[in-house]
């Protein structure tokens, strides 16, 4: 008989630890539905409300035909080191 009484005890136990549970995962659920819910809102709205307008460049030519880049000079290289290279020892002071 004491066997009996403590497992109705423990099924009772069960039965609230379960709707608990479910209770807790619809909360859980639902808070995250919110959070998913507001996030698609806003980026649908942001998606609607900015329309990007896309249009041929204009280039101006004519800049590269003025005084001032014919003055240029071309420019002629860096010659090669002529010389010698390193100390005999690199670690003593000057």
């Amino acid at each position: 008989m004491a066997v009996s009484f403590i497992e109705q005890k423990e099924t009772k136990r069960q039965k609230i630890l379960f709707v608990i549970l479910g209770v807790l995962v619809v909360v859980f659920i639902f808070i995250l539905g919110q959070g998913f819910i507001k996030k698609f809102i806003s980026e649908s709205i942001s998606r609607m409300t900015i329309i990007p307008v896309l249009r041929k460049p204009d280039i101006d030519f004519s800049i590269l035909e003025g005084k001032a880049l014919k003055d240029l000079e071309p420019f002629e290289g860096i010659k090669p080191f002529e010389g010698k290279i390193g100390r005999e020892d690199p670690f003593v002071r000057y």
